[in-house]
């Protein structure tokens, strides 16, 4: 994958790898994480892809293999929902409200796919309880 593709683990290293290290970073030099996150979003916005290139990158020069689709599934389901602005909806009515909490717990399912998929009946009951996660979803969303 290069720069560009719009793959959805490339869209979320943004929000869901490298906006968590800032929030820690921000502890200890406000200034510096709010430049660096800046320059990130501005640099991610100009050149979709930049901040996974960077990742993939780091990994390559540290010799460390990842795999990087189930590495964001599991970082997707503890990252915080308010660090992920993007994907949240911002209007304040009990029905767009009640879709954020069920797009989050669905999201918490999700990740914990890596765990499960080798274990048959687990992985099964996980793919019973997304189908449900979904439906409510649309419930809410009608």
């Amino acid at each position: 994958m290069t720069m560009g593709d719009e793959t959805p683990v490339i869209t979320l290293i943004l929000p869901v790898l490298i906006r968590p290290i800032l929030l820690e970073l921000e502890k200890q030099d406000v200034s510096s994480s709010q430049t660096l996150r800046s320059a990130l979003t501005k640099a991610e916005a100009s050149y979709p892809g930049l901040t996974y290139d960077l990742v993939v990158s780091i990994l390559r020069r540290g010799d460390l293999a990842v795999n990087m689709n189930e590495s964001v599934l599991r970082l997707q389901g503890a990252v915080s929902d308010m660090d992920v602005v993007e994907y949240r909806l911002n209007r304040s009515e009990d029905t767009f409200q009640e879709l954020n909490k069920k797009s989050a717990a669905l999201k918490r399912i999700l990740s914990r796919i890596p765990d499960e998929i080798t274990d048959r009946k687990t992985f099964l009951e996980t793919i019973k309880e997304i189908a449900s996660a979904i439906k409510k979803i649309i419930g809410c969303s009608k």
